[in-house]
């Protein structure tokens, strides 16, 4: 069996189980409150940082925010905080 098909067995079980939420699947947990504030837990580095638009590696996925007056509140290990006005958040494979 392949390593893709695997991985989607893997997510196909926790949707059936209602696992999400708990953590530990490689993926990253995101907060978003209002259009003011983004919380980023679990990535995986900062690619590009503007008052524009950031983007973060964030296991299999890259992270953008875009928006206007973005700037970090606060980074710690594998944990970042903006604040802002957020326009939009994409996820891409």
């Amino acid at each position: 069996m392949k390593q893709s098909d695997l991985r989607e067995r893997f997510w196909q079980a926790c949707g059936k189980w209602d696992l999400w939420g708990y953590g530990g699947f490689g993926l990253p947990r995101m907060e978003l409150e209002g259009d003011r504030f983004f919380l980023i837990e679990d990535h995986r580095g900062l690619l590009e940082y503007g008052p524009e638009r950031v983007r973060l590696a964030a296991g299999e996925l890259t992270v953008t925010v875009e928006g206007s007056g973005l700037e970090l509140c606060s980074m710690e290990c594998g944990a970042l905080a903006l604040r802002g006005r957020v326009r939009c958040v994409t996820l891409d494979r």
